[in-house]
């Protein structure tokens, strides 16, 4: 009974070294949010100055959009080949929560297509900048919590409440200066701080 008690203690100590693991240690993948970040947040202040200053609209959505896409996907296997290939317990699980976000964006961007397009409402998209925020704000909060990283939580709170402020402005083209403001302070800004502290940490 006594090994048997030993035994038991010894697994659970080792699940707990286990979660602790990595704890300390940034986040991985800052440079991907920075790439994120700045591309799509870039886009969209692209996207406010055509349709606010120039008064283009129509293909112009589907053209800048679909460039940022394609730097996008450039950009992306490089940057996935760079990452280290080990990682503790907890930056292993915030990735996998920032690459369920990055899957869910593509079904949530896919299914509001398919809804405008049948519901005949063009300016349906116009919830995605708010939609996306609250995601980040969430993605932010799961690293935060497991990294325990309080600088993050506070990121995650700013995403959140720059969702709030998207939905409110959301019924012009403001809400892409704003949009693209966002992900630029609190997308790409934590990414670069991210991918410092990874190499700092390397």
């Amino acid at each position: 009974m006594t090994d048997q008690n030993q035994s038991l203690r010894d697994d659970i100590a080792f699940l707990r070294d286990l979660a602790e693991a990595g704890r300390d240690r940034p986040m991985i993948g800052g440079s991907i949010l920075l790439m994120v970040g700045s591309i799509f947040g870039v886009a969209s202040l692209v996207v406010w100055y055509l349709a606010s200053v120039r008064g283009l609209g129509g293909v112009m959505y589907s053209i800048v959009w679909g460039f940022a896409f394609v730097l996008y996907m450039a950009f992306l296997i490089p940057l996935l080949r760079r990452l280290p290939k080990t990682a503790g317990a907890s930056q292993a699980a915030a990735g996998v929560a920032w690459s369920a976000v990055g899957l869910a964006i593509f079904v949530v961007f896919v299914s509001l297509w398919v809804l405008s397009y049948r519901l005949h409402i063009p300016n349906l998209m116009l919830v995605f900048p708010s939609i996306l925020m609250g995601l980040y704000g969430a993605s932010w909060f799961v690293a935060a919590t497991l990294l325990r990283q309080r600088w993050l939580h506070l990121i995650a709170v700013a995403s959140f409440g720059m969702a709030l402020v998207n939905a409110w402005f959301a019924s012009g083209h403001t809400v892409w200066l704003i949009y693209g403001v966002s992900l630029l302070a609190l997308l790409a800004a934590p990414g670069f701080v991210l991918m410092r502290q990874g190499r700092t940490a390397a």
